[in-house]
């Protein structure tokens, strides 16, 4: 099914609004899905949509969040009020850039939030304020760290974003979450080393990766120790644990997001086209694919090709 843009933003604010989420809160959650769509990052767009919708209907989300933030030295704490942390970051933008603007950078740490949906949203946006960031977040437990194949972290990913330049997006495990789960709808096989089963085996078989396994770190215990610093930060910025966010099954997982902002501009006047200019001569001369580089530089598409299914599920619940 190819879809416009805006076909997608009134809909998916539709279906949010239908479910119980505040006209304010929808609007942004709205761009901040089709955000993912433009991008083309499926999994965290319409496909996961849905599962934001069950958890408005379970009260997992706050739809009338109202988030607060205060401001000590260089660190923006946030309190997403159990709403959506992208939403509590836009509320609080103005804060996040004055500080960056003044100090050279700043610490943002939101708390309080439901899982933080495509981590690559965040340097997207700060991007388009001329800010370089890192951001990373935690997530209810999915992957394993021992032989027993029990899940004690999320898939924690990490994003990094230069102005005009790059844009990174990755799991710590071999793909996300979301992902493996569309491969299990679908009935594909899993690549092998991407996942264990329920005994630590390992497994190709996505549905019992989803139901009863774990997924496996990329690189190792070298990925693993990547996590283990991801959650401390999550936690650091005010989440529960990813096993206290797993326990949470009935509520809000509580996780944390954490975020350096960078402003350039402390770093000399020719900071920032330093990085673009060598990103491009690796780019052009060295043959090296930096991540998100081509999005960043082309046009956003005006439609996307969404699946049947998945678009037939979300009209079927406006």
């Amino acid at each position: 099914m190819i879809v416009t843009a805006d076909t997608l933003r009134s809909t998916f604010f539709s279906a949010l609004t239908a479910h119980g989420m505040n006209v304010t809160q929808a609007s942004s959650t709205a761009a901040v899905f089709l955000d993912a769509e433009l991008a083309g990052k499926s999994s965290h767009g319409a496909f996961h949509l849905l599962n934001y919708l069950d958890a408005l209907d379970e009260g997992r989300i706050n739809g009338k969040a109202r988030p607060s933030a205060s401001v000590r030295g260089a660190v923006v704490r946030i309190n997403a009020d159990g709403g959506l942390a992208q939403f509590a970051l836009k509320n609080s933008i103005d804060e996040v850039l004055d500080v960056a603007r003044a100090q050279g950078v700043a610490i943002v740490a939101i708390a309080n939030t439901f899982t933080t949906g495509e981590l690559g949203w965040y340097p997207r946006k700060l991007s388009r304020h001329g800010m370089i960031s890192l951001t990373t977040t935690n997530s209810p437990a999915l992957v394993t760290l021992a032989d027993t194949g029990e899940r004690v972290i999320g898939t924690n990913p990490v994003a990094f974003g230069v102005p005009g330049g790059m844009l990174l997006d990755q799991a710590i495990s071999e793909a996300a979450f979301h992902t493996v789960r569309q491969m299990s709808q679908r009935g594909e096989a899993l690549p092998a080393g991407w996942a264990v089963d329920g005994t630590g085996a390992p497994t190709t078989d996505a549905a019992e990766a989803v139901e009863h396994g774990a997924l496996l770190p990329f690189g190792g215990a070298r990925g693993g120790n990547l996590g283990l610093t991801f959650e401390m930060l999550a936690m650091l910025a005010g989440g529960v644990s990813s096993l206290e966010a797993t326990a949470a099954q009935a509520g809000s997982p509580r996780v944390g997001l954490f975020m350096m902002v960078l402003d350039p501009g402390h770093f000399g006047d020719d900071a920032l086209p330093r990085l673009t200019s060598h990103l491009a001569r690796l780019a052009a001369e060295h043959g090296v694919y930096v991540p998100g580089r081509d999005a960043l530089l082309g046009d956003l598409p005006a439609e996307v090709e969404i699946d049947d299914d998945v678009w037939e599920q979300l009209n079927s619940r406006l």
